[in-house]
């Protein structure tokens, strides 16, 4: 920004530069009743000073008899935020460089371009702030570019041509799938694609970090469904694999790990129904039992799958599976065993509340990936 400009006419270009970007076009008479002009000339010059120095393109229309805005220039906006508003900017940017890393930079000089635009002790205090609250989930790595490939792709309406590694066949196996791409959400620990398979016929979900290759295709796109959004699909998920259609659960928990519980909200579906012992019904419509089945014995010896009888019978057999790892003594010790007073109330629980920690193993294609 040019050195000689004094304070009084940068707040006047700001409040003109303003004015043009929240309206179409502008009548001249606009400006002098709305801003503080009062002499012609001074706002030509000011109209001037703007195309030369930071290049805004700004003309008169005579069919219309107003200015129009063609390009805003390298002029840039000061503006007037207040504290929670910068908290929020800054925390916000905090979290893109959690959850999306490879952005890191990006946020960075973003954030160093908003500063220069606030005051200076609230720019601070915005800062401080932000490194006080802190997300520390884990997130997957995946490659960048083509996190960034599969935007694009939404973007644009274009299908995609990929290759995707399922950890779910032993030695891991490469797919190829052509996919008209429909969204993108993060669940549990990791960025999943909700997508159209051409293959398959039907939509399918994909965990973006196992994607091996994706490349545009000329194949014509598939359009998502007008009534659902990548929004609508996500919150159908218990963990990660999103969906419209579900099975209705019912899964008991005792206590004390109902009151834990009962202080998060697992599904938009969900209800509770509190019982005389402490202990709490949870009732949902989720697209996937696998992943109440996982949640269940993650929060073992607490929860116990009600309904559907499926779903019992798949908790069951993951805990048969669990026992037979765990039966015979690792290092010579009987691996049952504990060195005292908790018991087997907390066995097997980390620091903290223990268990329904929200942990996710990931889809696997087919119904989703």
């Amino acid at each position: 920004m040019p050195r000689d400009i004094s304070s009084v006419r940068l707040n006047r270009l700001n409040d003109l530069l303003r004015f043009f970007r929240e309206k179409e076009s502008v009548p001249r008479a606009d400006l002098f009743s709305q801003l503080p002009y009062t002499q012609p000339r001074t706002l030509e010059r000011d109209l001037a000073y703007l195309r030369e120095q930071f290049h805004v393109q700004i003309s008169y229309d005579f069919r219309r008899k107003a200015y129009v805005l063609k390009n805003p220039g390298t002029f840039v906006l000061r503006m007037a935020l207040e504290e929670r508003e910068a908290l929020a900017l800054a925390s916000g940017l905090e979290m893109v460089r959690h959850f999306l890393p490879h952005l890191g930079e990006p946020c960075h000089q973003v954030w160093e371009k908003l500063r220069t635009m606030v005051p200076s002790p609230l720019a601070r205090s915005a800062e401080h702030l932000a490194r006080s609250a802190v997300v520390s989930l884990p997130v997957s790595t995946m490659d960048p570019g083509h996190f960034d490939a599969i935007l694009e792709a939404m973007r644009r309406r274009r299908v995609l041509e990929a290759r995707y590694a399922s950890p779910y066949s032993h030695p891991v196996e490469e797919r190829s799938y052509v996919l008209s791409p429909w969204g993108v959400y993060f669940r549990a620990h990791a960025w999943y694609l909700w997508a159209w398979s051409h293959g398959a016929e039907e939509e399918r979900t994909f965990r973006v970090s196992r994607f091996r290759k994706v490349e545009p295709s000329s194949t014509p796109y598939v359009p998502p469904p007008e009534d659902s959004g990548v929004g609508d699909f996500a919150d159908g998920a218990w963990y990660a694999q999103g969906g419209r259609e579900g099975r209705d659960v019912a899964v008991r928990i005792a206590p004390p790990l109902s009151l834990v519980v009962a202080e998060t909200r697992w599904h938009t579906t969900q209800s509770l129904e509190a019982a005389e012992d402490g202990s709490v019904t949870l009732r949902a419509c989720v697209p996937s039992l696998d992943e109440v089945a996982h949640w269940i014995l993650a929060s073992a010896p607490f929860a116990e799958a009600r309904e559907p009888r499926e779903l019992r019978e798949m908790v069951r057999g993951l805990a048969e599976t669990a026992g037979a790892l765990h039966r015979d003594p690792v290092d010579g010790k009987d691996a049952t065993k504990t060195d005292g007073g908790d018991g087997p109330r907390r066995r097997g629980f980390p620091p903290g509340d223990g268990g329904a920690s929200g942990e996710a193993f990931g889809p696997e294609e087919g119904s989703g990936a």
